[in-house]
């Protein structure tokens, strides 16, 4: 993978980790701004609102995406990124560019 390559790819993964960055933001707005009038409305608890809980997951799901971003991003530029671990060969670019976190070739999947 030339260098070039791998600039892409961390190019590419910065923009997604600032994208998820404005969307955790977003998100723990719109959970820090619900206020429960009272603890036996039911339309407030956790259980009866799937919007918060749906809020609450996307949260998470976007936390833990960026900490696999930037685990990547400190592998980046090791000779052992785009290898994969099965077979030795390498990852295709195209792979690695829509995949940046994959450690496997496709035919290793």
């Amino acid at each position: 993978m030339t260098q070039e390559e791998r600039d892409r790819i961390k190019d590419q993964i910065n923009y997604e980790i600032s994208i998820l960055e404005k969307s955790i933001n977003t998100l723990s707005e719109l959970l820090n701004g619900e206020v429960q009038s009272d603890a036996n409305d039911w339309f407030t608890s956790k259980e009866s609102n799937p919007s918060k809980e749906i809020n609450e997951l996307a949260l998470e799901k976007a936390k833990q995406r960026i900490i696999i971003l930037k685990n990547v991003l400190l592998r980046v530029d090791t000779p052992a990124y785009g290898i994969c671990v099965k077979c030795n060969k390498p990852i295709p670019f195209e792979r690695l560019k829509a995949i940046p976190s994959t450690i496997r070739c496709l035919s290793c999947g």
